[in-house]
């Protein structure tokens, strides 16, 4: 059983994490993985809570099959191609870079090819988690709800997933605590999808004042001092921001 005290969670707190969700895209079921950002909570053992927004990916793979590994992640970058990630990307990452991909036999492998087509019983399936995790769980959806989220765009209603927590492995020891600047960084990641948002629903005054706090907090990261990561993921965003803005 899963005890999210052993690894240092604590119980409603809000954690973010990579969540690969599965869905099949050819005419032999092959299964292909999505990445994103997203954020849990523990509710008790073995359960936690996530709610992914509407037209994602995310969401629609939890509603047609439930699956998901949620990866505990201690390098900000990898945030920064999930979450900016995106179809005929302006910035060249349309996918999360598969050499971040490695595949684990679970216990759970019969019961996950019983949610997809065109697995026999003598198909070998390999799940897959990121590899630069210190912490990955496997999970399947055992309820929905319906709830109302505050944030910078407003308020918008999403689906909330209760998720039950069936196998899991500890990588490596992680006793790593963000920093100022990656903590910003991580921010700033946030702020750079909902720019696109703001943009895409012409709020213009929106749009300015999310644009203000990225400038501010990178402005900040660049003065806490040179963390390598954290530099990366802020000119990663950059090179997102100026696509937006053109």
């Amino acid at each position: 059983m899963f005890n999210y005290r052993d690894f240092g969670l604590e119980e409603g707190n809000l954690y973010e994490i990579l969540a690969i969700t599965f869905s099949e895209f050819d005419k032999k079921g092959k299964i292909k993985p999505n990445t994103a950002c997203m954020g849990i909570r523990c509710i008790k053992n073995n359960l936690l809570k996530i709610s992914p927004y509407p037209e994602t990916t995310t969401l629609k793979n939890l509603k047609k099959n439930g699956w998901i590994v949620i990866n505990f992640i201690d390098d900000v970058y990898l945030y920064a191609l999930a979450a900016l990630k995106e179809p005929n990307s302006t910035i060249g990452i349309e996918e999360f870079p598969s050499k971040y991909y490695e595949y684990y036999e679970s216990s759970i492998s019969k019961d996950f090819r019983k949610n997809f087509n065109n697995f026999t019983k003598s198909d070998k399936i390999l799940i897959p988690y990121i590899n630069e995790a210190w912490l990955f769980l496997y999970g399947k959806v055992v309820a929905k709800d319906q709830i109302t989220k505050t944030n910078g765009l407003g308020e918008l209603k999403v689906s909330e997933f209760t998720i039950n927590i069936i196998d899991f492995k500890k990588l490596k020891e992680s006793f790593k605590l963000f920093n100022r600047a990656e903590s910003l960084a991580l921010e700033i990641i946030v702020l750079a999808t909902r720019l696109k948002i703001a943009k895409e629903k012409n709020d213009f005054a929106l749009f300015n004042i999310i644009y203000e706090k990225i400038l501010d907090h990178m402005g900040n990261i660049k003065r806490f001092g040179k963390n390598k990561r954290a530099l990366k993921s802020i000119a990663l965003v950059n090179n997102y921001l100026n696509k937006i803005i053109d």
